[in-house]
Parts: C-alpha cells; sequence; structure tokens
C-alpha cells in the first residue's frame, strides 16, 4: 500500500512539473505579445496643405527647440495656467513689465515640462527616429523646409520624427488626449485634436501632426489652447506661439505731483479767504 502511494504521489509531482512547461510558455507568449511597440508618427513641418508653426510675429522658430508631446495628468489645472498666461502682466514701467512676462513665461513653461503634471510620450519611447537627429528621449525641430507664405517665400523649422511605444504601458493611460506645445523662450504654444488619444491596443499607430489641425478648421478653442491661427488665401497657413501682453501703467511723475500739491494749497488759501 505504501509503494502504491509513493508512486501516485511521484506521478502527481511528475504531473503538475510538466504542466508548468506550457504554462511557463503560456506566460512568456503574454509578456512577448504585450511588448509588441505602437507607432507614433509625428509631423510638423507644414508639408502640402498643413500649417507650419512660428513665433507671434510669424518668424521661423529656432532650430533645435523641443516640441513636447503627452498627456496633461489635470486639465481643468492646465486650463488656470492658460487662462493665467494669457491675462498677461501689469507694471509701472516697460522694464517692469518685461521683468514680470519673464517671469510668467518661466513658471509657465515649468509647470507644463513637470513631470507631475506632464506624461512625455517621447520620454519613455522605446525608439525615436529623427531626421536630422534631434537628442536623447526628445522631439526637437530640426528640419527645414522652404514654405511660401500668403505670396512670400521663405526657410521654417519642422519637426518629423516616428516613436515606438508600447500603449499598454503608457502612464496616461489608453484613451487620453494628447497635447503637443512648445516654448520659444518667451512664447508659448499649445495645440491639440480629437484624433490625438493614445490608441487601446499596442498594434495600432498614432499620427500627429499639424494637418489635422487645418482640415477641422483650426481656430476651435479645443484644438488650439495656446496659440493662433493665420488662415492665408495662398501658400502654407501659420500656426503661431502666443506672447505675453504686458500693459504698462505710468506712475505720476514727481513734477506732476509737485503741482498738483501747489494747486491743492492754492486751491485751500483761495477757500480760506471767501
Amino acid at each position: 500500500m505504501k509503494k502504491q502511494n509513493m508512486k501516485k504521489q511521484n506521478m502527481k509531482k511528475q504531473n503538475m512539473k510538466n504542466s508548468k512547461v506550457p504554462l511557463l510558455f503560456l506566460v512568456l507568449s503574454l509578456i512577448v505579445g504585450n511588448s509588441q511597440a505602437g507607432t507614433v508618427s509625428l509631423s510638423a513641418t507644414g508639408v502640402t496643405s498643413a500649417p507650419i508653426f512660428v513665433t507671434s510675429t510669424l518668424q521661423s522658430l529656432t532650430t533645435g527647440l523641443e516640441l513636447y508631446v503627452g498627456t496633461f495628468k489635470n486639465v481643468s489645472s492646465l486650463n488656470q495656467v492658460i487662462s493665467t498666461y494669457k491675462a498677461g502682466v501689469s507694471a509701472s514701467n516697460a522694464s517692469l513689465a518685461q521683468a514680470a512676462a519673464a517671469t510668467l513665461y518661466s513658471d509657465t513653461m515649468t509647470w507644463l515640462t513637470s513631470s507631475s503634471n506632464f506624461y512625455s510620450f517621447p520620454a519613455n519611447a522605446t525608439t525615436i527616429t529623427q531626421s536630422p537627429v534631434g537628442a536623447t528621449g526628445k522631439v526637437l525641430f530640426t528640419s527645414t523646409a522652404t514654405r511660401t507664405v500668403n505670396g512670400v517665400s521663405g526657410t521654417y523649422a519642422g519637426a518629423s520624427a516616428s516613436m515606438d511605444y508600447t500603449y499598454a504601458n503608457y502612464a496616461g493611460g489608453t484613451g487620453a488626449q494628447l497635447w503637443a506645445f512648445y516654448g520659444t523662450g518667451s512664447e508659448i504654444a499649445i495645440v491639440t485634436d480629437s484624433t490625438w488619444v493614445v490608441p487601446g491596443t499596442n498594434s495600432a499607430g498614432l499620427t500627429i501632426g499639424t494637418a489635422q489641425l487645418a482640415s477641422s478648421g483650426s481656430g476651435v478653442a479645443s484644438e488650439l489652447l495656446l496659440a493662433n491661427y493665420i488662415d492665408y488665401a495662398s501658400g502654407s497657413d501659420l500656426i503661431s506661439s502666443v506672447a505675453i501682453a504686458q500693459t504698462v501703467i505710468p506712475e505720476p511723475s514727481s513734477a506732476s505731483l509737485l503741482a498738483l500739491g501747489v494747486a491743492g494749497l492754492v486751491a485751500l488759501r483761495v477757500r480760506r479767504k471767501s
């Protein structure tokens, strides 16, 4: 009887051992399957009828400028930041207004790029292919192209890249809305589109570019959160960054204050005499 029980136990152990082999293959196959990366294509070069990113004065962006792409964790907070930026600054003279604007710009970009507020697609991509080459974990405006804008030919900077990404591991989650933004050093542009959504499956591809912004009639607030769209009858259209409004409220001069004081004293003396 003991021999039979031992034999049964040995057979049971062997069966359990054998069952682990297909289970191991199943786990490996799931891991391999989930690691399949989708492709995120970026196109901000102003090709064909797509708009070109420019400054508020319609000048080309500086080559080497970073184009941020990703998801904001709190859209309500983002809207507050945008509202504060749009409100601009006020000061008693131009110098103080410029200093206040520089501080507001710096504070805004710090908030936008903070990992506490923003999930970066490029920073977490498996690989990024960009030509000319940009930088590790970044997409930069590295290319240049000649475009005719409102009948005038000019050279403009563009950003074009493709990234391999495992959407299943994306911190923002599938279905998350994506934004693209950049800062020139004094101006900021933020844009989005209803098609810029993290796919639900890894095999799906995603294209982020200015073409979508044009095709749906740019200028809609939900797309151009912090940017201006200029529709030209001929040539390429433009999406420009927004500069911080600077209001100067001049202080009364010493001479004017003295004059007001003298006038007050004269009025007081006349009143007493009467």
